[in-house]
Formats: C-alpha cells, sequence, structure tokens
C-alpha cells in the first residue's frame, strides 16, 4: 500500500510540473479537454495553469452594465468595482471569476449571460427601459510599465443591448 501512495503522490507531482512548464497547453488549449478543465477548475477554485506561471498573470475579464431609467437617469455597474451587486456571497463571486476568464471568448455563453444580466437588472428596476452589457479585456503592465506610468490596455471582447421599447 506504501509503494501505491508513493506512486500516486509521485504522478501527482509530476503532473504539476507538466503543466507549470507549460507542457500540455498544445493538448488542452482549443481541444475537448478545455471546457470540462475550465470547469473543474472554477468548482474548487484552482487555476489550470498554476495562477503565477500562467500566460495570463496581469490580465482580467470584466464586465460593465448601464441601467437606463424612464427619468433619463443611468447607472453604471463594473465588476471593476466589485460584485456585490449581482452575487450573495464571496464564494459566489469566486465562481463568477472563473465563469469569466474561461468563457470570455465563446459568444453563445456571452449571449446567455448577457441576457440573464438584463432580466435580472429589469426585474431589480422596474423604471428601467435599457440594458447595455460590455464583457472587455483588462490587460495590466509588468511591473517596468508600471514604473513607466504605461496605460492599461483594454479590448472590447463582446457587447450588446437590450431596450423595452
Amino acid at each position: 500500500m506504501k509503494k501505491v501512495f508513493y506512486l500516486l503522490i509521485a504522478l501527482h507531482l509530476t503532473l504539476i510540473t507538466v503543466v507549470i512548464f507549460h507542457g500540455m497547453d498544445r493538448w488542452v488549449n482549443g481541444s475537448w479537454l478545455e471546457k470540462p478543465l475550465a470547469f473543474l477548475c472554477s468548482l474548487n477554485y484552482s487555476v489550470w495553469q498554476y495562477g503565477f506561471f500562467s500566460p495570463d498573470v496581469g490580465k482580467s475579464t470584466e464586465l460593465q452594465i448601464k441601467v437606463y431609467q424612464e427619468n433619463g437617469d443611468s447607472i453604471q455597474y463594473s465588476t471593476l468595482e466589485g460584485f456585490r451587486f449581482f452575487v450573495a456571497t464571496e464564494e459566489t463571486n469566486n465562481r463568477f471569476y472563473g465563469f469569466k476568464v474561461h468563457t470570455s471568448s465563446d459568444t453563445l455563453f456571452q449571449d446567455l449571460c448577457a441576457r440573464s444580466v438584463a432580466v435580472r437588472m429589469l426585474n431589480l428596476q422596474p423604471d428601467a427601459w435599457r440594458v447595455s452589457y460590455a464583457t472587455q479585456s483588462i490587460r495590466y503592465p509588468g511591473l517596468v510599465g508600471f514604473r513607466q506610468d504605461s496605460a492599461i490596455m483594454v479590448t472590447p471582447l463582446y457587447q450588446t443591448e437590450f431596450a423595452l421599447r
């Protein structure tokens, strides 16, 4: 039994080493493994690419939601300022982060999410008549860029708008 346990530990550490050095990226990225692994990572809070060693360090995907009201006012929500307006607990916030990262390029998921957000916002604010929804990729500069006051790069990924009239 001791040998089986040591073998499992060795296999686990070997897998971690291969992933850290991106030895499996070409098999995972774009293959059928990508979505199941993304789902698993969002459930257990892990990152398939192991956080700091990930090519996405310094990058995030954020939502901007703007709700227009009958009187001409508008309310802007942004995940850059937290997402407490939409989720009930910190656990839900963490799961939402995993959702944002892994589905930002899938327009079908984005469309489903946008429709859900629009319905939720219109239900929460009965005076609202229009909701705009945008997903954007944000790339923060590296350490040298921060020292030189480099700009944060914002790239729109998905944008849509829903109106009642």
